[in-house]
């Protein structure tokens, strides 16, 4: 006698369920909430995983740079009425002693090749030094020339953009411009002031005068690596702005080159 074979039975347990049609047992996944978790879960894996190397990666530090050099004004003249009848001559030293600080922050680039922002900002100051002439016709129909010491302090901040090439695993070349904000402050140095002649009295109302004035900057040079993070270099630097000295001597267009010793190091 044939044992009689049951019905096709469903049995759930434990949310699986399990068929069997004779001697065959078939198993079925269950459709659990899993699957449909799964479905956000690898795109923000993927995600994930693709910004990790960005998230490790950090940004480049700064290099910041200090200067010292020798800056040289553009000679030129001037209208100052308290001491002259004509255009006084302006005389700047030949070497006004300055100094400041750069700092790049790259933005983008390769090894051998990076550009990004550049600020930084410089002062200048010669005491005595910056000379003025000038004259006043006399009675006789002669002009009576006279001149006098003033010193001239001038300050700087600028924001502009750089680039950096790299020639070897040592050196590297550089180049920046942009624009720049200038403060200047002129001073008579009054006891050195006196009458040419007893004929006319030089008589100065202001004897101080600053001034703010927008202007450009530019600057270049190399750098050498003498040990890992630090460099030392040389470089040039130039700079412009028209400051108006209203009181004093007038107007003067302050620009000419500044030529630097370097010290860089990254931070």
């Amino acid at each position: 006698m044939n044992p009689v074979i049951p019905a096709p039975a469903v049995i759930r347990h434990c949310g699986i369920r399990e068929q069997r049609a004779g001697r065959a047992t078939a198993y079925s996944l269950p459709p659990i909430v899993g699957v449909t978790s799964i479905k956000f879960a690898v795109p923000v894996l993927a995600a994930l995983l693709l910004a990790t190397p960005a998230l490790a990666r950090e940004e480049p530090k700064p290099l910041m740079q200090a200067f010292l050099g020798s800056l040289k004004l553009d000679d030129q003249t001037a209208s100052w009425d308290d001491v002259s009848d004509e255009d006084v001559d302006v005389e700047f030293p030949s070497s006004l002693p300055s100094g400041g600080i750069e700092a790049e922050y790259r933005y983008g680039g390769n090894d051998a090749f990076g550009w990004g922002i550049n600020s930084g900002g410089s002062i200048g100051w010669k005491n005595s030094d910056t000379r003025i002439s000038g004259g006043f016709s006399g009675d006789t129909g002669g002009v009576i020339r006279f001149d006098f010491d003033n010193s001239l302090f001038i300050g700087e901040l600028h924001l502009g953009g750089y680039a950096r090439a790299h020639l070897g695993p040592r050196v590297s070349v550089y180049a920046a411009a942009g624009p720049m904000i200038m403060y200047g402050r002129h001073k008579v140095e009054e006891e050195d002031v006196a009458a040419p002649t007893a004929e006319r009295e030089v008589e100065i109302s202001t004897s101080e005068e600053s001034s703010f004035a927008f202007g450009y900057y530019s600057r270049a040079g190399i750098d050498f690596q003498y040990s890992p993070g630090q460099h030392l270099g040389l470089g040039v630097r130039y700079m412009a702005a028209k400051m108006d000295f209203d009181d004093t001597v007038g107007t003067l267009d302050l620009r000419g080159p500044q030529f630097v010793f370097t010290y860089s190091a990254q931070l």
